[in-house]
């Protein structure tokens, strides 16, 4: 992933839509806009390797998608509706494992997984702390783990090759929750990072420690000056080693609002670039996801 950078992706949310989806690249300033068909009434779940992970609310149906090489993967129906999902790499992977959260009953939580080419999702029961668990969550694949955080004092960690749920409880500053716009969750050269956005437009930025006497947010001044992150509300990212005008910085977008916000830690201060919202649409809500375009990626526009 070195010496490459993701493209801001947005369009609207509304099933009514007729209008197209916005591609940027923050680095040339240029946005295209394409209509993709397959994504009217869809949203996106999780991003990686130029791949969407796609799902309609209240229906089973769940599919890949990468948009711009137009290709799709369709996924077996599962019984129990995922909430929140996130996936291990790219669906063109053998080794590529889906995992979701459902709810079940009360405190009743599902873990479904499935391994591409298999037509059965593989479901485990578990008891949780909270009977919405499995719905707003922010997932990172890690070592082999799914951590699923869930507010931001509690993070439950799935083992899928033991199909083991555990929880862990989370010591914050409680001024961390009061004001609170956006929250990013990040992994950041194998640590886990949370990222909070306030409305006097400060931003806090905290490392995850998992000390055995407890695990907590220990909050930090910056992020290395070699790093970027590209947050969005379903997934974020960090690159290493991107050109010096992308370096040190956060890119921040968070539904419903289709713009990037850019933070620069030397001053504290934003920087708002908002792209091309089809002036047709600009009271909708919209999706907002990092994707990684294909070397070529001109040759797809």
């Amino acid at each position: 992933m070195k010496d490459r950078h993701p493209w801001f992706m947005k369009y609207s949310l509304s099933p009514r839509n007729t209008g197209p989806c916005e591609l940027h690249d923050p680095m040339q300033r240029m946005s295209y806009l394409i209509y993709f068909p397959e994504i009217i009434g869809m949203s996106v779940h999780h991003a990686k390797d130029g791949w969407l992970l796609m799902y309609k609310k209240l229906s089973s149906e769940l599919f890949f998608f990468n948009p711009l090489t137009k290709k799709r993967i369709n996924l077996p129906s599962c019984e129990c509706y995922n909430e929140s999902a996130a996936f291990t790499c790219a669906p063109t992977s053998e080794s590529c494992l889906v995992f979701g959260m459902a709810h079940i009953h009360n405190y009743n939580v599902g873990i479904n997984t499935l391994k591409l080419g298999e037509t059965k999702w593989d479901t485990t029961c578990s008891m949780s702390f909270e009977r919405n668990l499995s719905s707003n969550n922010k997932i990172i694949f890690l070592e082999g783990l799914f951590y699923c955080l869930f507010g931001l004092d509690w993070i439950s960690v799935f083992d899928p090759s033991k199909r083991t749920m555990e929880g862990y409880c989370i010591k914050y500053d409680r001024s961390l929750g009061q004001g609170s716009t956006g929250t990013y969750f990040v992994e950041i050269k194998g640590d886990i990072f949370l990222i909070k956005t306030f409305t006097d437009e400060k931003l806090r930025l905290f490392r995850l420690n998992q000390d055995r006497a407890g695990w907590s947010w220990e909050e930090k001044d910056k992020i290395d000056e070699a790093s970027t992150i590209f947050g969005a509300s379903c997934v974020s990212e960090c690159r290493s080693d991107l050109p010096k005008c992308l370096r040190s910085k956060l890119l921040l977008s968070d539904a419903p609002h289709p713009m990037i916000n850019t933070y620069y830690f030397d001053g504290g201060r934003y920087v708002t670039n908002d792209s091309e919202i089809p002036f047709w649409d600009r009271a909708a809500k919209y999706q907002c996801v990092w994707i990684e375009p294909p070397k070529q990626c001109l040759d797809f526009i």
